[in-house]
């Protein structure tokens, strides 16, 4: 017969999980906002430019972009691991401006 489970032995180690589960959404929020301000210079430089220049740094802008976009998307997916199913929290705390046209 198995023996009954102390479930306050648990608690610590459940506890050193939930710490590490908001230590994780942490540095992907942190990430996710690093990109987003880059994103936003590259976006204000390349709305000063055209002709040759503004073809030039869109490929720049495009690549910060589409990082900032997959960053948000890890960011996501790993809410979602933790139990967190509603994002609309993300499009207020982490907007992710349209991609402007080349």
């Amino acid at each position: 017969m198995a023996q009954p489970v102390n479930v306050n032995a648990l608690l610590p180690i459940e506890v050193d999980f939930q710490r590490e589960r908001a230590s994780g959404l942490r540095r992907s929020g942190d990430k996710l906002e690093d990109a987003l301000v880059l994103v936003a210079r590259a976006e204000k430089e390349l709305r000063a430019l055209s002709g040759l220049a503004r073809v030039e740094r869109y490929a720049a802008y495009r690549a910060l972009w589409k990082e900032a976009e997959r960053l948000r998307w890890n960011l996501t997916v790993q809410r979602e691991a933790c139990g967190l199913r509603n994002h609309r929290d993300l499009d207020l705390i982490y907007p992710l401006p349209p991609l402007l046209k080349e």
